[in-house]
């Protein structure tokens, strides 16, 4: 049998392929050992990437609100996280006669303000929808809120609430489309001496001072009372005669006397004379004018009686009651000062320097504002 013989060429050649193939075997470990680094470099590397995100003041400047969307008079404000990545959502104003065609509003409203907010997703996280009111109202004062849905404008259970800037309601939505504000029973709508005075503001009560404690009663010239009117001020023999003076006790006897429950009064002024210790007590009914006010209570020159505020002033006050006297000759006043309404002078409502009210003292309930214009005239 003939044996087959191997070619010397092609055994050296095989020798040398055998010899690169186990020389390159080291050399791939390497290579696989520095590609493993790597890997794991990189791994650190996107490990790493989050804690340099989270850092505290990253995170705070993420979780900030923002401004999602403005128009005039309405704002949308939230995280950016609300809009999961997406396009800003619009917001437009919707007044009363678009509203009203789209279903009934709620009657006897006095006052409509609407919002028409643009998106196409429900929020990730609540936002807040603003509103401009047209006339201040008492701060965290909650107003009723409405959503078109189903055919028709429903009241929803959240409400929108008076923020410090008492111009401006604010209510948390979870998803776009039609809201309002719709104000209806709660409104009390005042006319008088061609004013238009349109006031949101809880039921309350007539002035009623319930069993105070009488520290004097009688005329302004009586000793017991200028006494009296001394220990409640503080004030010198001739400064509580001074007081007194804006006091008719002809008409009827000057009662200095100390509150044992709450009592609510009026308090009216203008400008810059946003505290004061002079008041006048309340029916519970429709306002006096600005006009009527400044006659009855004989206000000075600077105080033209457009805005009034109402407070529920505490028990342990001291207050001095009467008539007002006609102060129409007296320096600061004019003819228009001719007295006869019953007033209330608050030694301790408020205090000085620099003036404020005091807490311990009184509550303010509401502050309201004369205005000729109707709310509709408004200019968003």
């Amino acid at each position: 049998m003939t044996q087959a013989r191997l070619h010397p060429s092609k055994v050296v050649a095989g020798s040398r392929r055998a010899s690169r193939t186990v020389l390159a075997r080291p050399a791939l470990c390497v290579l696989l050992v520095a590609a493993a680094l790597l890997l794991a470099a990189a791994g650190l590397l996107l490990r790493s990437a989050p804690v340099q995100a989270a850092r505290p003041e990253a995170l705070a400047a993420t979780s900030q609100p923002v401004v999602l969307a403005d128009d005039e008079g309405l704002r949308l404000v939230g995280r950016v996280a609300a809009l999961a990545g997406r396009p800003a959502p619009e917001l437009d104003d919707l007044s009363r006669g678009d509203a009203a065609k789209l279903a009934d509003l709620p009657r006897a409203n006095v006052f409509f303000r609407g919002a028409v907010c643009r998106w196409q997703w429900r929020f990730r996280t609540p936002v807040l929808l603003t509103f401009t009111l047209p006339k201040a109202i008492f701060a965290r004062t909650s107003l009723p809120l409405y959503r078109y849905q189903d055919g028709g404008w429903e009241q929803l259970r959240r409400r929108a609430v008076v923020g410090d800037v008492n111009t401006m309601a604010t209510a948390t939505i979870a998803r776009p489309g039609r809201y309002a504000v719709c104000l209806t029973r709660a409104w009390r709508v005042v006319r008088e001496d061609g004013y238009r005075l349109v006031v949101y503001a809880r039921p309350y009560a007539a002035t009623t001072i319930l069993s105070p404690v009488t520290l004097a009663r009688g005329a302004t010239s009586d000793p017991a009372v200028i006494h009296a009117v001394m220990d409640v001020t503080g004030q010198t023999e001739d400064n509580a005669k001074a007081t007194l003076v804006s006091y008719d006790s002809a008409t009827e006897p000057v009662d200095v006397l100390r509150l044992t429950s709450g009592a609510v009064i009026v308090r009216n002024w203008s400008g810059t004379s946003t505290v004061g210790r002079w008041f006048a007590p309340s029916d519970g009914g429709a306002l006096p004018s600005p006009e009527t006010a400044r006659a009855l209570f004989a206000l000075p020159a600077g105080n033209l009686a457009i805005d009034a505020t109402l407070h529920l002033v505490k028990p342990g006050t001291a207050l001095i009651t009467g008539v007002c006297a006609d102060m129409t000759a007296q320096p600061g006043y004019g003819p228009w000062a001719t007295g006869g309404g019953d007033q209330l002078f608050g030694p301790k409502v408020s205090t000085y320097p620099p003036p404020a009210y005091d807490p311990a003292r009184t509550t303010i309930v509401s502050e309201l504002r004369w205005e000729e214009s109707e709310p509709e005239a408004i200019d968003w």
